[in-house]
């Protein structure tokens, strides 16, 4: 499994709002010098995607050298710094991208920037002091699936007083073997605080308050001995507030919880919760979870199917629907070295039970996957830094940008949108588009399917 800061950590609503359709961010590794070179520190990356509406939405990020200290910076060269003190050279093939707001400087001396880089440090270092493996930090941190921006508010209003704690509380969630096998635990964990509006820092401090006092890893360890997800701990929650006038505190909660029976484990509440709320428990998907082909004709579909009979041979088709969540992504850099376009469209049919009431679903898929790189021709550019150099005539970045890439799909919130007596399954489907030395973060496209 992935390591404790991975992939699906703050996929989910965080504390600094709802995250917006685009979940766009960027940090770099590059694991050869082919793609190293398709962008460079001090170049500006823009991520637009067109959405069916056709509007265009757009996320620009600042490309930075990270040393092996953790210091970001614009230039190729230490040298080149002349204020502060004297930095190590830049890693070999190893680049970093912050997110670029209204207003910020193209050469990263905005306020917001330093602030940005100090915390990326700080990230750095806390990751380093637990890790004495020879762990490629700038990967692990690239395993957060937000951008260092993101991160750094929730931070600020995680009641954790260091970055270090920050560090720390998400790291001792995957070292726990329980947690660590759970593919969507973080993504849970998230979802957990953001509900009930609790902050990381505060709850750990509230553990500690009990008496005899826990630590977080602790109370991990009574999660694990009772088999429980935080999906099942914020319907815990939910449970005990509708049954209250005033909201359930911190403090109560956690010992309301701790002082549970070990056989009263809340993945029946959990369960029964969710199947009064959403109707999930009608379906039965064959899987949630694959591989997107690019330039393919040939894709991988699922299907949903109801729960009182999961056999396909014994459902029929009645029609098929098309572009649904068509949407066009381009990825640039300002320097012209590497572009590409990406366009996609799903599908699905409907089918029929022989016996069963209600409507399902097969093949649902890409029906269309394409990526084109744009070849252009050669020309001169200005360099900021003096002299000019030579662009265009792409094809071989373009199509290294684009080899790079991996595609996922994943179906989210399934729920019955039919009625009780013929249900109909209606989900989220989330697109998630990679490039190999891009970690920190895809970029993210979610649609409702009904």
């Amino acid at each position: 499994m992935k390591r404790p800061l991975n992939t699906h950590l703050f996929q989910r609503p965080a504390r600094w709002g709802v995250l917006p359709l685009l979940a766009l961010a960027l940090t770099a590794c590059g694991g050869g010098s082919e793609e190293s070179a398709i962008f460079q520190p001090g170049e500006v990356v823009t991520f637009a995607a067109t959405l069916p509406d056709g509007s265009t939405q757009e996320s620009h990020y600042l490309m930075h050298g990270v040393t092996a200290d953790g210091d970001l910076l614009v230039d190729d060269v230490s040298e080149k710094m002349s204020v502060g003190p004297r930095k190590r050279p830049p890693l070999a093939g190893v680049l970093v991208a912050l997110p670029l707001e209204s207003g910020d400087s193209l050469q990263g001396d905005t306020p917001r920037l330093a602030s940005l880089r100090v915390f990326y440090k700080q990230l750095w270092q806390g990751i380093a002091e637990r890790r004495n493996d020879g762990s490629d930090i700038a990967a692990e941190i690239g395993a957060y699936e937000t951008d260092v921006g993101a991160l750094y508010e929730d931070f600020q209003v995680s009641g954790f007083f260091s970055v270090k704690d920050y560090v720390t509380f998400y790291e001792q969630v995957g070292e726990n073997p329980y947690f660590d096998e759970q593919e969507w635990v973080e993504e849970e964990l998230v979802e957990f605080f953001y509900r009930t509006g609790w902050a990381q820092g505060n709850w750990v401090r509230a553990l500690e308050r009990l008496s005899p006092g826990l630590t977080w890893p602790d109370f991990l360890n009574v999660m694990a001995s009772r088999k429980d997800s935080f999906a099942s701990l914020l319907h815990l929650w939910h449970e005990l507030n509708w049954r209250r006038q005033v909201p359930i505190t911190m403090d109560e909660f956690i010992g309301r919880y701790v002082g549970r029976s070990k056989a009263a484990s809340l993945d029946n509440v959990a369960k029964a919760d969710a199947s009064q709320d959403t109707g999930a428990e009608k379906f039965f998907v064959t899987n949630k979870s694959w591989g997107v082909r690019i330039n393919s004709s040939e894709q991988s579909s699922v299907a949903i199917l109801s729960s009182q009979d999961t056999n396909i041979s014994n459902y029929h088709r009645v029609g098929e629907k098309k572009e649904i969540c068509p949407t066009k992504l381009s990825i640039r850099g300002r320097l012209g070295v590497a572009q590409a376009d990406l366009e996609w469209k799903m599908k699905y049919t409907e089918e029929k039970h022989a016996s069963l009431p209600g409507t399902f679903l097969s093949s649902f898929g890409m029906d269309v996957f394409r990526a084109v790189g744009y070849e252009g021709e050669i020309r001169e550019v200005d360099d900021p830094n003096g002299g000019f150099y030579q662009t265009g005539g792409t094809a071989f970045f373009n199509r290294q940008l684009i080899k790079s890439l991996s595609v996922n799909m994943e179906i989210k919130d399934l729920k019955n949108i039919g009625t009780e007596a013929a249900p109909r399954p209606g989900f989220t489907a989330r697109v998630k588009v990679t490039p190999s030395f891009i970690f920190n973060s895809p970029w993210v496209r979610t649609c409702e399917v009904k």
